[in-house]
């Protein structure tokens, strides 16, 4: 039994759960033709309406390039116009289009159908204090 605990690590189950959320939601996704690089910057749109490329990225802790290439992705597929903003000419607030309003309601459907996929393996009680120490995880600046 000794030898076992050796492969176990918080990191190796979170990464685990990371691939399984993305498989699942990239099947989910692609018949809306949202892409499993994108779908995390249209939940922020949704709940930020008109955030620039910049906020963007700061809120999804990822680089300007990552954010830009999923920007132009959903920019192409009719989700999102870009819009130079008046006091920066540099920055662009991302704008959802109809399109992208249309499918609001399924989009959060899916994201629904992988919570209660969760919500079936663990009580509330697990589900609440698993939330509560990854936020502590996550806000904790580890870099």
């Amino acid at each position: 039994m000794k030898g076992k605990n050796k492969c176990e690590s918080l990191g190796k189950y979170i990464s685990e759960l990371y691939r399984v959320q993305n498989s699942y939601l990239s099947k989910r996704f692609n018949k809306l033709n949202i892409g499993a690089g994108q779908y995390l910057f249209l939940l922020h749109l949704y709940k930020y309406r008109g955030a620039t490329q910049e906020e963007l990225t700061e809120m999804l802790k990822v680089d300007k390039a990552t954010t830009t290439r999923a920007i132009k992705k959903l920019e192409d597929n009719g989700y999102v116009i870009r819009d130079k903003r008046k006091e920066d000419k540099r920055a662009y607030n991302v704008i959802l289009t109809e399109k992208a309003l249309d499918i609001e309601p399924k989009f959060f459907e899916i994201l629904d159908e992988w919570k209660n996929k969760l919500k079936e393996i663990l009580s509330e009680e697990e589900e609440n204090t698993l939330l509560k120490l990854l936020k502590k995880i996550s806000i904790s600046n580890l870099i």
